[in-house]
């Protein structure tokens, strides 16, 4: 498909897989792959979900959960203002499954909402930081990956970074943080905020149920 020509140069795109490359001739020749939102979608569904299915995870929507009686932990994806063509916005979220969320009730699913969530993170930004309680009782930073003006490999490069941090990293370190030191975390690193007394009340009442 010719779309444009000035002199000796021309400009056109060929679909190759699932990415159109544009090609530019004349005196140079450059090269550069726009990924088409199927191919991505199916893309961190072979690479994110397809790692993560085995551990136990499971997905609903655009949404990958894991969910017993002990732990909840969501990739969510995000949409309605945070959507964006050529890219994703998405949050990563960890919650022990009895704690209350924002209706004061215990789920019996992953909830939607983040803030049902003590624990936020964005999942290829902070794949190396400590795993500690940050609170973000008010608001919380998302992650946008960008994934139209990469390659297959580039972006399977940074998937395969997110689920080598979920399934390799986090997932072990959540189901080894016992009530007692998630409490711990929210008085040391807590804000006071209504959401945390109510999560210190439902850890206090797991504890004493436990003892």
């Amino acid at each position: 498909m010719l779309l444009a020509q000035n002199g000796r140069q021309t400009c056109d795109w060929r679909q190759v897989g699932g990415c159109r490359k544009w090609l530019w001739f004349g005196q140079h020749i450059c090269y550069a792959a726009i990924m088409e939102k199927e191919s991505f979608e199916a893309l961190f569904q072979q690479v994110v979900f397809g790692r993560l299915e085995p551990l136990g995870f499971f997905s609903k929507g655009k949404t990958i959960s894991f969910y017993n009686d002990r732990l909840t932990i969501s990739l969510i994806r995000l949409g309605g203002r945070k959507a964006f063509s050529g890219s994703i916005a998405h949050i990563f979220c960890f919650r022990h499954s009895f704690l209350r969320d924002m209706n004061e009730e215990i789920p019996k699913s992953p909830p939607s909402n983040v803030f049902s969530y003590p624990y936020k993170l964005k999942p290829y930004e902070d794949a190396d930081r400590d795993l500690i309680y940050r609170p973000k009782n008010l608001n919380f930073d998302y992650e946008r990956l960008h994934w139209e003006a990469l390659g297959e490999a580039a972006i399977g490069q940074k998937l395969d970074r997110i689920a080598g941090f979920i399934g390799g990293r986090f997932l072990p370190w959540a189901e080894a943080l016992t009530p007692e030191a998630a409490r711990l975390e929210l008085s040391q690193y807590g804000e006071g905020a209504w959401c945390e007394r109510m999560w210190d009340e439902d850890y206090a009442a797991r504890l004493v149920a436990s003892s």
